[in-house]
């Protein structure tokens, strides 16, 4: 059971060849395909399910659902029941969540680049620092191992009347020499519009066929070079540029939504990192420091011609944040255990300015500035060779520095509050034979409220609240997993308690308002089941989640967009000569709206079946055509918001 950290270096690098190992945060001392923790999605299972966006290749997960904002013309996932605010999301280990409000559009993430997510839905490392509640989704970049290598993949998607919609370009280039690697990725995507399901009855806002307003335009370029050391030390600089905008589609059934004539010209991305580890036989040293920045602008119209801002409720708005932060991490194997410790620093800053109508002259209306510090310690003790014990803490500090906002109301609320949470797990291993694991384990993670949670009035409807406290959960879970030959499972039971949950609800002193306070109380039951197989020229696999939520204090108060029940499935068979067919389906039952009325509906059954065929002559080429959503299924995760319907697709990649 001891390894040294240059023997888990070679060990990793045999298995995750193509992925950037310094952006990995592990629990447990070990390969991470090993792990009872931390679940994996390779860049194949990603191409294999022609998964285009981040969104696209979480949703197959278990335990995971996505979700659409429609207000927002947003991508959301939830791990459990919780938000994307509550999860953790990094790239190669930085925390890329908008720091005002800590939403995340999944769908401005392309996969073109991506080696490999990594995915913790309750215990999790330390080392990530706070608000990781709900989970931490952790995407990594690939890293070259040859020469020089690359590949270069397109795709066109023409929609159910056969006209084209999207396309999507990527490309990857590499060379490692004896010590010195750079990678180059770059992604392009441009959608004209999508088309909506055949069975979707046209409304005064939203007419048949094409979604009004559905057209998004996504790049990013990324660059990262290195110095790997003959002990498999290594030092790298990292850059990654992405650039967005996004139309937003009329809300189709104005009992779930209000009609918004919202647009957003501008959702940019820009990350510097400069990462690196030091190896010493049995210990480490590992430090990363970077610099994210956010830029984004919305513009609300008067109505569907999208030309006049006459009206009060018509804006122009800019939201210009950006974090700095540093983690620092030091391990090492001491007799029987492994011992981790870890510090992070983020320092987040928002700007929110105001943009004439006319010049598009700014004008700063808020500023707002957090820095968060999260220390931490765990400890992995082998016990035997089938008993591991794991325990950890970790402690998080938030200080609010600063609250400035033009509009004085309620300016004597507006209090520089510190917020702090200890952060407690432990777990039990049990390995009955080498390819078998049992997991118990208890972890309490917390959230820290955001800046929009605190300040935010809400287009004046709602009255701030900056002494909100932190959300708790406390994940209870025991899972079996096994390896055997071309077979691999898992089976997860959790039970999770939350507290203080941060809900919306009318203000007492002035009830024609509302206010962010701590009175919500969950209780997350589940379990999920997975398992995959391959045999000879034939491949298969499953996984079911079910997942009830119940109020413990106000039992008509729910948790909506979480299916109580869902089932991904897929199929591949090869045919021979190069040829191979793929095939999948979704299932989703149960999950709750709300309507703008206060009551809960319970959305439709959604079973969505996909299929393409896969040509591969040589190991560098690959072509497909396929059919995502088959049966031109009218999916409404947001009952307002239709997403697409049949799509066909063609792909082709060459890899050098």
């Amino acid at each position: 059971m001891h390894k040294t950290l240059l023997l888990l270096s070679a060990l990793t690098s045999v298995l995750l060849a193509e992925s950037f190992e310094l952006g990995e945060i592990n629990v447990l001392n070990a390969p991470i395909e090993e792990s009872p923790f931390e679940e994996v999605v390779t860049s194949d299972e990603i191409a294999e399910q022609s998964a285009d966006t981040l969104s696209q290749a979480l949703d197959n997960v278990s335990g995971i659902n996505q979700d659409l904002q429609g207000g927002r013309g947003e991508s959301t996932l939830y791990i459990r029941g919780f938000d994307a605010r509550r999860i953790g999301v990094f790239i190669d280990g930085i925390p890329i969540y908008v720091p005002y409000d800590g939403n995340f559009d999944y769908d401005r993430f392309l996969t073109g680049d991506i080696a490999q997510i990594d995915i913790s839905k309750g215990y999790s490392s330390i080392a990530y620092g706070a608000n990781t509640m709900g989970g931490v989704v952790n995407v990594i970049s690939k890293r070259p191992t040859k020469t020089i290598e690359g590949e270069i993949k397109a795709q066109i998607v023409l929609d159910s009347d056969g006209k084209l919609s999207r396309y999507t370009t990527a490309l990857n280039l590499g060379t490692r020499q004896e010590h010195i690697y750079a990678q180059l990725g770059a992604v392009y995507s441009d959608r004209d519009h999508f088309r909506i399901s055949d069975d979707y009855t046209a409304t005064a806002e939203q007419p048949e066929g094409d979604r009004l307003r559905s057209a998004s335009r996504d790049k990013k370029v990324s660059f990262k070079t290195g110095y790997i050391a003959d002990d498999n030390s290594e030092i790298s600089v990292s850059y990654a540029n992405q650039q967005g905008e996004k139309e937003q589609p009329p809300a189709t059934d104005l009992s779930y939504s209000k009609q918004k004539y919202w647009d957003w010209p501008l959702w940019d991305k820009e990350t510097v990192s400069v990462a690196g580890q030091k190896n010493f036989g049995s210990s480490y040293v590992k430090a990363m420091a970077y610099y994210d920045t956010f830029t984004n602008s919305l513009f609300s119209y008067d109505n569907s011609s999208y030309t006049t801002m006459n009206r009060n409720s018509a804006f122009k708005s800019r939201y210009e944040d950006y974090s700095i932060g540093a983690r620092l991490e030091y391990g090492a194997q001491v007799g029987e255990h492994f011992l981790t410790a870890a510090a992070n620093y983020k320092k987040d800053v928002h700007d929110g300015y105001d943009l004439d109508k006319v010049t598009e002259a700014k004008r700063l209306v808020e500023n707002y500035r957090d820095h968060t510090i999260s220390i931490g310690l765990e400890d992995q003790y082998t016990i035997s060779s089938k008993w591991e014990l794991l325990g950890g803490v970790s402690y998080d500090r938030r200080q609010a520095d600063t609250i400035y906002d033009t509009n004085t109301a309620y300016q004597d609320l507006l209090d520089l509050q510190t917020q702090s949470a200890f952060n407690p797990e432990a777990a039990l291993i049990y390995s009955p034979d080498p390819s078998s694991k049992i997991r118990a384990s208890v972890a309490q993670k917390s959230y820290m409220p955001s800046m929009k949670e605190r300040y935010s009035r809400k287009f004046n409807t709602a009255v701030p609240n900056p002494d909100l406290n932190n959300e708790t959960a406390t994940h209870c879970e025991l899972s079996y997993q096994r390896r055997s030959g071309g077979f691999s499972g898992r089976v997860n039971g959790f039970y999770i308690l939350v507290d203080d949950e941060i809900q919306n609800i009318v203000y007492a002193p002035n009830p024609s308002l509302m206010q962010n306070q701590n009175v919500g109380s969950f209780d997350h039951i589940g379990a999920e089941l997975e398992f995959n197989y391959t045999g000879g020229n034939y491949s298969m696999g499953a996984n079911y989640t079910y997942i009830t939520i119940k109020n413990r204090e106000e039992s008509d108060v729910k948790i909506i967009d979480v299916p109580k029940h869902q089932i991904f499935a897929f199929a591949k068979q090869e045919l021979g000569a190069g040829f191979a067919v793929y095939a999948d389906m979704k299932y989703r039952k149960g999950a709750y709206e709300q309507k703008l009325d206060g009551s809960y509906v319970t959305n439709p059954t959604t079973e969505l079946f996909d299929i393409k065929a896969i040509y591969q002559p040589t190991e560098s080429i690959t072509a497909e055509m396929g059919i995502k959503n088959l049966t031109d299924e009218l999916v409404r995760y947001d009952m307002a918001f239709p997403m697409a319907g049949r799509e066909y697709f063609a792909t082709l990649g060459y890899k050098f």
